[in-house]
């Protein structure tokens, strides 16, 4: 059955995964956010003593493998211009290693609740929206969660982004508006300027 099929990244897909940060960066019109390379996602993700993520990752498929394989509006695949577009310059002659979109998570802990997931990020290339893909691989995610045993699932949603509605649709809950949480990041720059307040307090002790 054409379809797409939904499975663990691997070490070799850590290429197209920078390539679709890349197109997320974009979309979020944040385009010179992204300073990791593959490299970097091949050392954090995949080292098997502490990997630092997770990730599933969606590619198109001819037959039922994977986690989940989910047929487009048509039964069949579009036209690879639309959908996994060749013309990124990643793609080999057969672009069986092209991916359409993926989900990137990994574990926190929540002094209330317990083991946590939170999803950094989960994107679907644009010529594959509207066909059930981004809701597979986010329920894809919610099951390890369950599966896990956390308590729950965070993640974070731009206000414009009308991705807000598909996240509410799943059960999720704005804690924002709800309960007045906000979110809040020390960048590189402030960790650096903290860190030498500790050095300075030490000598100083010393």
């Amino acid at each position: 059955m054409n379809g797409f099929t939904i499975r663990e990244a691997r070490r070799e897909d850590c290429r197209e995964i920078r390539r679709l940060i890349q197109e997320l960066a974009d979309f979020e019109k944040m385009p010179d956010e992204p300073k990791i390379d593959a490299n970097v996602l091949e050392e954090d993700g995949f080292n098997p003593e502490h990997p630092y993520f997770y990730c599933f990752v969606a590619e198109r498929s001819l037959e039922d493998s994977g986690d989940a394989v989910v047929p487009n509006n048509s039964g069949e695949f579009s036209d690879i211009g639309a959908c996994g577009s060749s013309n990124t310059g990643t793609s080999d002659d057969s672009n069986a290693n092209i991916l359409l979109g993926y989900a990137l998570y990994y574990y926190t802990y929540s002094t209330w609740k317990g083991k946590a997931l939170y999803l950094e990020d989960l994107y679907i290339t644009p010529g594959c929206r509207g066909q059930g893909l981004g809701s597979a691989i986010f329920n894809r995610v919610a099951k390890r969660a369950f599966e896990s045993r956390c308590s729950r699932l965070d993640f974070a949603v731009l206000n414009w982004n009308p991705a807000r509605d598909f996240y509410k649709a799943k059960g999720a809950i704005d804690i924002t508006e709800e309960e007045g949480w906000h979110h809040y990041r020390l960048d590189r720059e402030a960790l650096a300027k903290l860190a030498l307040e500790v050095n300075k307090v030490n000598v100083n002790n010393e």
